[in-house]
Parts: structure tokens; sequence; C-alpha cells
């Protein structure tokens, strides 16, 4: 299966790795020589610095042979274009990342006439995990997604939690040769699920949902 990732961002990087276990034939593309070869000595994907918007770059890699094409770039509107040129220069599938989740309620405009097929919202990615997460009878939950390509795993932190008063970033850092990443975190006392950055600390009783190969 070919796959082209535009964004060598946060979202496509964790996509591009998880994509990297099953042998998928993966492209990822971005404007940051940093990013890309930072990609290059870690995942076995191949990368291209460029413009994802450019017909001759998408061309140049075999757009019209691909299965699917994830537009995950940090802008909206830059996403939404990928996916209209890669559509219509032959990619079977599109995904575009967007920022707005109004779109993902729309009954009014079908965004498949113009070239994307699907929409995702990091956001209410994680927010629909863990109702399903939440639903689970387990202290420890385990589910399944995108067709077990990765699990998404809660738990519990007590006192002993090795990641206890840690950042995320510390954690990452602390625990580098474990392959996960914090999506999201319930907290006690707190109504809103917390979408975790580099800097959020893990604090006691929290119930933490990491995102994980399935191997």
């Amino acid at each position: 299966m070919k796959i082209i990732i535009a964004g060598a961002g946060d979202v496509g990087f964790h996509l591009a790795k998880l994509l990297s276990y099953e042998a998928q034939d993966t492209y990822i593309i971005d404007f940051d020589g940093d990013k890309l070869e930072y990609i290059n000595n870690h995942l076995d994907v191949y990368t291209k610095k460029g413009d994802a918007t450019s017909v001759n770059l998408l061309k140049e890699i075999g757009i019209e042979s691909a299965d699917l094409l994830l537009a995950v770039t940090e802008s909206q509107n830059t996403n939404f274009t990928v996916s209209v040129i890669g559509k219509a220069l032959g990619v079977k599938k599109t995904i575009a990342r967007i920022d707005n989740p109004e779109f993902l309620k729309n009954d009014v405009i079908d965004f498949k006439k113009f070239g994307v097929d699907f929409m995702i919202s990091p956001q209410e990615l994680a927010a629909n995990e863990i109702k399903m997460l939440l639903y689970q009878s387990s202290f420890n939950d385990t589910v399944a997604f995108e067709k077990g390509v990765f699990n998404v795993m809660g738990t519990s932190l007590g006192y002993r939690s090795p990641i206890l008063d840690l950042t995320v970033k510390e954690a990452k850092e602390k625990f580098s040769n474990v392959d996960f990443i914090t999506i999201a975190i319930k907290r006690e006392g707190e109504t809103q699920t917390i979408i975790p950055r580099g800097d959020t600390t893990y604090q006691i009783k929290d119930q933490v949902y990491f995102s994980v190969p399935k191997n």
C-alpha cells in the first residue's frame, strides 16, 4: 500500500512511525529539512523536501499510484488544498487534518465533491477514543483503532507511577526506549479532557491515555 503524508510535524511523524511498523510504502513531504533529516535517521520511510501543494512534486513521487494521501500539516487551508490537488491527480483516498471540528458535523457541504474524502481533528479523535475507553470495565484499558495499526491504552496513575510529577516531554526523554505518545488526560475534578503538550505534568489519579503501536 502506497501512502503519502503531507506534513512532518507531530501528527505526521507519529503517523509515519505507526505506518513504518506495517512495512507500508510511505512518503512524507515537508519544507523543513531538519524534520525530514530526523525522520530519515529514525524511520524506514521516504522523505521529500518541498511544497506538498506542488503538482510537479506530487507527480514526481507518483501520486497517481498512491492509495492514500494524509494531509496533516499545521495549516487547515493547506490540508484542504493538498487533498483537492491529490484527488485530481489520481490518489484513491484523501484525509485532511482540520482545526475546526464544526466541519465534522457539517451536513450542508459535500467535501467529497471537492476531493476531501475524510476529515480528522486530533482533538475530536482523542475525545471519541476516550469515550470508548470509559465504557471498559477494567482498570487498565486497551482498544485497537485503525484496523489494529495502533492501540490506545488507558491507565490511572498511582503514587508509584514512574511518570508521576514528570512533564510529558520529560517522560518521553526518560523512557526513550518505549514507543508511546500521550494523547489525552482525564483529571479528577476537571470536566474537560486535557490534550497534553510537552509541558503538561502527570498528576496523581490522572487517567492517562497513550497511543502505542500494536506490536
